[in-house]
């Protein structure tokens, strides 16, 4: 994840690490994606995990997810990375999961010029 070093020490020191990735609660990744775009990053996915103690845990049988290709096929609701992440709730028959606390990690890339 080379745009790591672009972010606030802070932001980096609150994030949930996973090797060499990163997630964050709702607020902080609205704030990454923010700096991210600011700084010429394409928001390209967004994974949800459950921080959990050895590695995160990735919700399933559910699917959730937003990614940038699947959106400009489809006219989803979530069109955005940012109307992903504000607009998120669990599936109400997600009974495993719903109520824990998600975290956003973040696929971002250079924009091309």
């Amino acid at each position: 994840m080379q745009w790591e070093k672009i972010l606030p020490k802070p932001l980096v020191k609150k994030a949930y690490r996973s090797r060499s990735e990163l997630a964050w609660p709702k607020e902080d990744a609205l704030s990454v994606i923010n700096i991210l775009q600011e700084s010429g990053y394409l928001i390209i996915g967004v994974d949800i995990w459950l921080a959990t103690e050895n590695g995160p845990t990735i919700p399933t049988p559910f699917v959730y997810d937003w990614d940038l290709s699947a959106q400009e096929s489809d006219n989803s609701q979530n069109s955005t990375a940012e109307e992903f992440i504000a607009s998120f709730q669990w599936d109400p028959s997600d009974t495993s999961h719903g109520g824990r606390p998600p975290y956003f990690n973040i696929l971002a890339q250079l924009k091309q010029s």
